[in-house]
């Protein structure tokens, strides 16, 4: 892997941390804290290890404010509004609070995190009163990592981002960050695209957040386990999900998810991931979403469907489900249905039924052939047309009350 990191990164001097200036005015200190103001770190590869944590810990005792001096000591090391180029932590067992907050738009080039055990808070442009400022980092890649405590990545902007074999042990938490892509390679068996954005080998053990997040690549979670409840609440996911090998332990909330029913989204997204979320949204009780995204569940099933094979009876099944109301989605067209089966009736009846039998042929009969309680002697005196008839019209009349009910049923 470190030749992995120096493909990475950019080949630029390592900064010299022994040399770094605590009495410089931008650096200050506070309570088991230091922290460095608009320091430029950039066209350097800096690396936060475990000695720059104990030389920065020397310095808060040096300045009489080490609460607790003994070895189990944690303190706050906070980067406010700096530039770095290439930023490291690896293969370090880190006990600290790691904060790099923003007060204007900068930016970092690469930031790599590997083999690393982070024991404190790991915040990255984390959002609180007075900071809505945007972060942009060029590449962000997380591996064989754990976060012992909250990590945050905070309206960031990615262009690309990766992260596998990580252990969250606390919340995790993405909010408002926007990734451009990943950097999977296409794998047509395993349905990946070249740029497609991989949390892979993941354990969310606290809550995991993604709300007002936007992925402009297809989202994969491969091997991740979410043990506690999590949410993509106003999410926006251009190119789809995939959730197929995902261990969900709890509730997840997809309310107001946006772009997951575009066309691109669709076709990108498995019958598997929309299961996963038709079936959360009905353990929230929330039926009008479910059925949303049940209607798309069978969709997927239909194009899986082949009509030229053993599937040929589940394919009619799918397709007359389809055409008859779209999935339960639209009301409007089993009416047209009904409107049909009733006009199909009359003309058949009038055209090979009325001269033999004395029937009336008044085009208002159209509606009469509507009622799946008419009974007159006209279409009785037809068995097959009768039959017909009325298990078309029992169906249509099923998938109209079943679309109008989907948003309304408790």
């Amino acid at each position: 892997m470190e030749d992995g990191i120096h493909r990475d990164v950019l080949d630029l001097d390592e900064f010299d941390f022994t040399k770094l200036d605590f009495t410089h005015p931008n650096a200050s200190f506070k309570e088991n804290a230091v922290q460095f103001i608009n320091m430029d770190y950039s066209n350097k590869t800096f690396r936060i290890t475990e000695d720059f944590i104990k030389q920065c810990m020397q310095n808060i005792k040096n300045n009489g404010l080490l609460i607790d001096d003994d070895e189990s000591a944690k303190i706050e090391v906070n980067f406010k509004n700096c530039k770095f180029s290439n930023l490291i932590i690896k293969e370090q067992n880190i006990k600290a609070d790691i904060l790099f907050d923003y007060d204007e738009n900068l930016k970092i080039a690469k930031f790599i995190i590997f083999g690393s055990k982070l024991s404190g808070k790991f915040y990255v442009n984390k959002q609180y009163s007075g900071n809505n400022q945007t972060l942009v980092i060029d590449s962000f890649k997380i591996e064989n990592t754990i976060f012992e405590e909250n990590f945050k990545l905070h309206h960031a902007e990615l262009s690309e981002f990766n992260v596998e074999d990580t252990d969250f042990n606390k919340h995790s938490d993405f909010f408002k960050s926007k990734f451009s892509k990943g950097i999977l390679t296409e794998d047509k068996a395993e349905k990946i695209n070249n740029g497609d954005i991989g949390f892979k080998a993941i354990n969310f053990k606290g809550l995991a957040l993604f709300g007002d997040t936007e992925f402009s690549k297809k989202l994969i979670f491969k091997y991740v386990t979410f043990e506690s409840f999590s949410h993509f609440r106003k999410a926006k996911l251009f190119e789809g999900l995939d959730l197929d090998y995902s261990n969900i332990q709890n509730e997840m909330n997809f309310f107001d998810v946006e772009k997951l029913d575009s066309s691109k989204a669709k076709n990108n997204t498995s019958q598997e991931t929309f299961r996963i979320i038709k079936h959360n949204f009905n353990k929230i009780g929330n039926v009008i979403e479910a059925n949303k995204y049940h209607s798309l569940e069978l969709k997927k099933r239909r194009n899986q469907l082949k009509i030229f094979s053993t599937d040929f009876f589940n394919y009619l099944v799918f397709f007359f489900h389809w055409i008859s109301s779209n999935h339960s989605k639209n009301w409007i067209l089993p009416i047209l249905w009904i409107l049909a089966i009733g006009f199909l009736t009359y003309s058949t009846l009038d055209n090979f039924v009325c001269a033999r039998y004395g029937c009336t042929n008044n085009l208002i009969d159209v509606f009469k052939y509507m009622s799946i309680v008419n009974y007159d002697d006209c279409i009785k005196k037809n068995p097959i047309i009768f039959i017909l008839n009325k298990v078309l019209l029992g169906y249509f009349y099923y998938q109209f009350i079943t679309s109008i009910r989907k948003d309304t049923r408790k």
